[in-house]
């Protein structure tokens, strides 16, 4: 499975979007999807049709043997997500891998009335999980969309008995002449009456045709959705994404590095042009000026000074000037100095660039020092905040006043124990344990919980030993207080030292 290949743009998202996903799903492969359903789907109901001596329990036959074809949908789904062209030979061909697949069996009989079977049925045929293993991640997936999955076979159920009434009741409609006795089971006539039967499996078949294909493929984006929350898929193809573009701008650079040092070295080893010379300028004519701009040529040194000394002499040097006219030093540049207009305008245009960029600079200084003083503000050592809570007086109808346990809650249980006070040694671990979860756990309870509100309220809020120890504790309470059982063997012993490991003093530690 390569992540880079996946057809749908991975994010965080809710478990009703993730349902919705698989709508868009069906649409973009609808061509592939519906290929394989007539080839499976629509040949055996059609050979069960031609073939099976009871036409009346065809409907039922093909209802029961729905987690086979959801497997051939959710072949297709898979491939197609990674980018393979999944066509109705590929399909024929992975048949007998799908039905030795594990899960066919437990999937059409123990959990073939499973609501959440549409989340379920990947964990079988892609990660082909098996036994406790399969258990536990049906578990883990399920935590927070098992709820999510069983709507989804509730409605999609509803939808589909709806649009067989429906397709029955146009029938009905259709059907020539005026019957006001007619019911829509009339339809389906006695069990003589194999014309009947056939309308209503043809009814049905094209009503999970309609379904069956979509709740396949909002079952499989609901579990690719919880896979990549569990997983981190979005993150780890954003970090692959932010790795290749570093990679491009270093290639780049490295590229123009190494051509500025091509266009260098061959600037330097290029032979210096030849300077030509030219005959001398009379300096009388390049005007009044007196400026020798002609001579551009390399001269010999006399002549250059020749040049020299006619410019100095003309009137414009050696000449001392006094003005006691008031001019602004602009104006006077102006006059002195000669400029461009476009040049004026150009060194405007800079200087007023200049002050943007210096402003923008004290901006963006403004806004470093922000985000600076708020990541301090945001990730600065906190200490465990200390929560001072009222102790409840009763929580699951036991009582957790200071008054009603004692100082040494283990030694008043091995006491307990060791006389037969089953009960009252039981009652004293639970409500202990309640006692250090309140206190050193700051878990909320409220005076009207319950043991498996308790349970709830626990549930992902401690280490996983110290749940399982609460759990087991909750249990052999209900059994022993309510039930009336006798607590087996040792096991009143084990429980003590559990509830000295996680809830004696330490807190659970």
């Amino acid at each position: 499975m390569r992540l880079e290949d996946i057809a749908v743009r991975l994010r965080r998202r809710s478990a009703r979007e993730a349902i919705d996903l698989g709508q868009g799903m069906l649409r973009q492969w609808a061509a592939r999807v519906y290929g394989a359903w007539f080839a499976t789907y629509w040949v055996a109901g059609l050979l069960l049709l031609a073939v099976w001596p009871w036409p009346g329990y065809v409907i039922a036959l093909l209802w029961w043997l729905k987690p086979l074809f959801d497997r051939v949908l959710l072949h297709v789904y898979s491939r197609s997500l990674f980018g393979e062209a999944c066509t109705v030979g590929d399909v024929l061909r992975a048949l007998p891998r799908l039905l030795r697949a594990p899960g066919l069996i437990s999937g059409l009989s123990l959990r073939r009335f499973s609501l959440a079977r549409s989340l379920l049925l990947p964990v079988w045929q892609l990660e082909e999980q098996r036994g406790a293993a399969a258990r536990a991640r049906f578990a883990l997936l399920g935590r927070r969309c098992h709820g999510h999955a069983a709507w989804l076979t509730f409605f999609c159920a509803n939808m589909s008995s709806v649009l067989l009434l429906s397709l029955l009741f146009v029938l009905l409609a259709l059907v020539p002449g005026e019957h006001p006795q007619w019911s829509p089971w009339d339809l389906l006539g006695d069990e003589e009456s194999r014309f009947g039967h056939l309308l209503a499996t043809l009814g049905f078949m094209l009503a999970e045709t309609i379904i069956e294909p979509l709740y396949v493929a909002s079952g499989f984006s609901l579990y690719i959705n919880r896979r990549s929350e569990l997983e981190g898929w979005d993150i780890e193809l954003g970090l692959r994404r932010l790795a290749q573009r570093l990679e491009a701008k270093r290639v780049a650079a490295a590229s123009m590095l190494a051509l500025a040092v091509l266009t260098t070295g061959a600037v330097w080893l290029s032979p210096a042009p030849a300077f030509a010379t030219t005959p001398p300028v009379d300096a009388q004519a390049a005007g009044d000026a007196g400026v020798a701009a002609a001579v551009v040529a390399v001269r010999p040194p006399a002549a250059a000074r020749e040049v020299v000394d006619a410019v100095l002499a003309e009137p414009v040097f050696g000449q001392i000037r006094e003005d006691w006219r008031w001019r602004w030093r602009r104006q006077e540049s102006a006059v002195d100095e000669p400029r461009h207009d476009w040049l004026a305008t150009l060194a405007v245009v800079a200087e007023s660039v200049a002050e943007f960029l210096r402003g923008l600079l004290w901006v963006f200084a403004g806004l470093a020092l922000a985000a600076l003083v708020l990541m301090l503000v945001r990730y600065r050592p906190r200490q465990p905040a200390r929560r001072s809570q009222r102790l409840p007086e009763f929580v699951a109808g036991v009582d957790l006043r200071p008054t009603a346990l004692p100082a040494a809650v283990a030694t008043a249980a091995a006491a307990a124990l060791a006389r037969g006070a089953t009960v009252e040694a039981l009652s004293l671990l639970y409500r202990g344990a309640l006692r250090s979860l309140i206190v050193q756990r700051q878990i909320e309870f409220a005076a009207g919980d319950t043991e498996e509100d308790c349970l709830r309220r626990v549930a992902g809020q401690v280490p996983a030993a110290v749940e399982h120890c609460f759990a087991e504790l909750v249990e052999a309470w209900r059994l022993v207080a309510y039930g009336g059982w006798p607590l087996p063997g040792a096991r009143g012993e084990q429980l003590l030292a559990a509830w000295q490991r996680h809830f004696d003093g330490s807190g659970g530690q």
